[in-house]
This record gives C-alpha cells, sequence and structure tokens, in this order.
C-alpha cells in the first residue's frame, strides 16, 4: 500500500499527487507483514479490551471517578514550561516536543523529569549516557528511571505495569520507535503512524502524560505524517539558533490551554534557565550610540528587546546590506523611507543591523526601533533613555500597533520612557 507522508491517507496505487492534500510527490510504499498480525496473543489482547460504553457527564463524581484529567494540573516545577502548557501538564494528555536536532529537547525534558519524577524511555541513547546529562545538569539520579528499548510493544507493556508509580514518561524520540506488526524500518511514515496512536491510546487508558520528542526536518517541519500533529492533545515547539544560548518554547496546539503563550530560556552550563523579559537586554538603562530598545510580542507576551545599527560609509560600488534577526526586505524597505523621510544618504553608507540576542522578529512594530538606531549611528548621537515602538508606512508616518497597551505596561515596569512620535521626522528634533 502506498501512504502519504504529508496528511497520512493511504491508497492502493501509486499515484503522482495525493487526492486528499492535493500535495506532490508524497506517496510512500509500505509492506504490510499479515502473519505477525494474526497471531494467537494480538488476538487475545484485543479480545480481552473493555468494551466501550455510553456515560453521562451529569453523573455525580463521574469526571473524578472514571477521568484522571480533571485531577488537580500538574506543575512542572518550571514556570515557563507552566506557562505554555496552560498551568502545568494534564494527566493523560499526549504531548508532542519538537524541535531541530541538538537545540536541547532532551535536556529540558531532563530537567523536566529532574523536577516531578518520571520515566524515560530512550531509543536513542543509553542509560549511562542519560547518567552523564544527569550528572552535568546536577539533578537527583534516584527521580530518574529509564527504559531502554525500541519497541512500542515493550513501551505498552512496561508503562502499563507501572502506571501507578509515575505521573510523566518521556519517549525519546518517536523516529527510532518501531512496531514489529510492520516490515517497515524505524522512522518510515507507517512507524511512526502506528507509533504514534498506540502511544497516544496508552496516554489516556493508563492517565499517564506522555511527552512524545520529534525532530524537525530541515524545511521547518516536525518529521513524519501531518496526521502526528493531529492526534496529540499538545504540540510544542524549542527553537532558537544553534550559534546563540536563547531558546524559546511554543504552542501551536493546545486542547487544554492557550496557544499565544511562549517561554524564554537560556541555555548555560547547567542546562536551560528560565530569563525574564529584561534579562533579553543587558546594560538596560545605559545609552549608545546605534542602539535603539524595542518591545515585540511573541505570541501573547511582550518581549523587550535592543536593534542595533553600523552606518559607514562605503568604498564599493554596492553598498553592503547585512541584517541579522530582521527581515531583508523589511530592512531594504525601512532604510528607503530612512532615506527619502530623514534625508540621509544612505545609498553610499554601508548599513548593519542586528537584534542582540539571536532573536528573529517579524513584528512590525519594531520598525520605529530601527529606524532610530539607523539614525543614531549615522548622526553618532544618543537619542536618550527612550522605547521606540511603532510600524512605519512608506510615507515615514507611524502606526500603532497590536498589544499597543501591554507594550507600554512593559516599557514602563522597567523604568524606560514613553515617547510617541506620529512621523519619522521628529527622530532629528
Amino acid at each position: 500500500m502506498f501512504i502519504c507522508a504529508n496528511c497520512g491517507n493511504e491508497f492502493s496505487k501509486w499515484q503522482g499527487q495525493c487526492s486528499f492534500c492535493k500535495e506532490w510527490n508524497s506517496l510512500k510504499e509500505i509492506t504490510r507483514n499479515k502473519f505477525q498480525t494474526t497471531n494467537k496473543k494480538q488476538k487475545t489482547k484485543f479480545n480481552n479490551q473493555k468494551k466501550s460504553e455510553i456515560v453521562n457527564l451529569g453523573d455525580s463524581g463521574l469526571l473524578r471517578r472514571n477521568s484522571p484529567r480533571n485531577d488537580t494540573l500538574l506543575s512542572t516545577g518550571i514556570k515557563e514550561f507552566d506557562r505554555v502548557l496552560g498551568k502545568g501538564i494534564v494527566q493523560g494528555s499526549a504531548v508532542l516536543f519538537a524541535g531541530e536536532p541538538g537545540i536541547g529537547k532532551s535536556t529540558l525534558l531532563t530537567q523536566l523529569i529532574g523536577k516531578v519524577g518520571g520515566i524515560y524511555v530512550a531509543g536513542e541513547e543509553s542509560a549511562d549516557q542519560i547518567g552523564l546529562r544527569v550528572k552535568r545538569l546536577g539533578l537527583d539520579p534516584k527521580k530518574f528511571d529509564i527504559l531502554g528499548t525500541n519497541s512500542i510493544e515493550e513501551i505498552e507493556e512496561n508503562l502499563e505495569r507501572v502506571k501507578d508509580l509515575f505521573k510523566i514518561a518521556v519517549v525519546d524520540s518517536i523516529q527510532v520507535v518501531m512496531s514489529e506488526n510492520l516490515s517497515t524500518g524505524a522512522g518510515s511514515v507507517a512507524q511512526i503512524k502506528e507509533s504514534a496512536f498506540r502511544l497516544v491510546n496508552l496516554a489516556k487508558r493508563i492517565g499517564m502524560a506522555i511527552f512524545i520528542v520529534g525532530h524537525v526536518t530541515k524545511e521547518g517541519d516536525i518529521a513524519g505524517p501531518k496526521l502526528l500533529e493531529h492526534m496529540v492533545d499538545t504540540v510544542l515547539y524549542f527553537e532558537g539558533e544553534k550559534t546563540t544560548d536563547l531558546r524559546i518554547l511554543r504552542t501551536t496546539k493546545n486542547r487544554f490551554g492557550p496557544i499565544d503563550e511562549v517561554g524564554i530560556f537560556k541555555m548555560e552550563e547547567k542546562g536551560l534557565i528560565e530569563i525574564r523579559n529584561s534579562q533579553l537586554v543587558e546594560n538596560i538603562d545605559s545609552k549608545r550610540i546605534g542602539s535603539a530598545i524595542t518591545v515585540v510580542v511573541e505570541g501573547a507576551r511582550p518581549m523587550l528587546v535592543e536593534i542595533q545599527a553600523l552606518v559607514v560609509e562605503s568604498f564599493a560600488p554596492m553598498p553592503k546590506r547585512v541584517f541579522s534577526g530582521i527581515d531583508f526586505s523589511r530592512g531594504q524597505l525601512l532604510i528607503a523611507v530612512a532615506q527619502k523621510s530623514l534625508g540621509l544618504p544612505l545609498y553610499k553608507y554601508d548599513v548593519y543591523l542586528s537584534v542582540t540576542g539571536g532573536i528573529k522578529i517579524n513584528d512590525t512594530g519594531a520598525d520605529l526601533a530601527v529606524m532610530a538606531a539607523i539614525y543614531s549611528s549615522y548622526k553618532n548621537k544618543d537619542l536618550g533613555n527612550y522605547a521606540y515602538i511603532g510600524e512605519v508606512s512608506l510615507l515615514g508616518q507611524v502606526k500603532k500597533v497590536k498589544n499597543w497597551d501591554k507594550r507600554i505596561k512593559e516599557i514602563i515596569s522597567l523604568g524606560k520612557k514613553v515617547r510617541e512620535i506620529k512621523d519619522v521626522k521628529q527622530l532629528q528634533v
């Protein structure tokens, strides 16, 4: 049979385009092992399963008696983690924890188990390797129980046996988990789909929260079928640049909480450290030429960031434009507006723009700060202890942006002054 790697739908023959999601060249061939799925053990297991029944939520005590998810939320002990999940972990939930290889997924989940205890299903590492990480992070090894296996059947059997001892399980990672009922190798569409489906059902059945680790491809998507994200209750993305120490935890799906919260961490030798907004900007009260402070909003959270600009005379036929953390097209547009509205001859100057801390911003509310940093560097003058917020139009007008009041409140709480500007020409005053 053939399975679409994008949406997970099955087909009896190959075709160039998936008729469901319209994706081209996404059908992958798989072969099912019919002999292993009909053995006596499997038949006995399915025959002994409890039959479904209809229940009414109005029955007093029903939620408390039958659904472990309605108990008190389990706090992770990590405030930034709780913020993203929605105040804590819901028991019996399945959480897909995705991120690029080496970004710190295993480190953060190891710290999570170090806080609340749990069982770590290691498919990629040995118990000794995890022990070295636990020692490096300074965590209590007694809180860690390691299950080293890649078999989904062994994972089900062991978690069923210890369901009363642990509230959290981490499966690292779904790309190496495989079922004996399929003849394809680990990491294939069929294996990921089958393993994830059984893990989600297992979480609901035993009332244990299961964190499923998934890698992200070079295109930025979670490796495996798109169906993987639909099956789980929560999808968390852990992202950041490997060359910087800043990490951001965000959610794109959450059945039990908001999807507009973000958690901010900093990677250090002792693991991931929670940081506040003000810690993103060093020496917040210092006055520096070519620097401007602004507030961007990630999800529903305001973040104070610093934008730096360097404007120097160019001796090349084509002046350089180098941007870090800012969209190139947006940066080019703002340079053109600065040249027209502020009268800066930037056509013969090299312009370098950077967002400190390795943050990438797509918020147009940072436009005015970019203009202020460019003007400050060109004029070689400090613009004062102000924060600059606003979207700049092609005519040089400054407009208010979404979550304006929340941004202003964040600025005032950190002791910065607010200066409202309706036109970029006012920077010259």
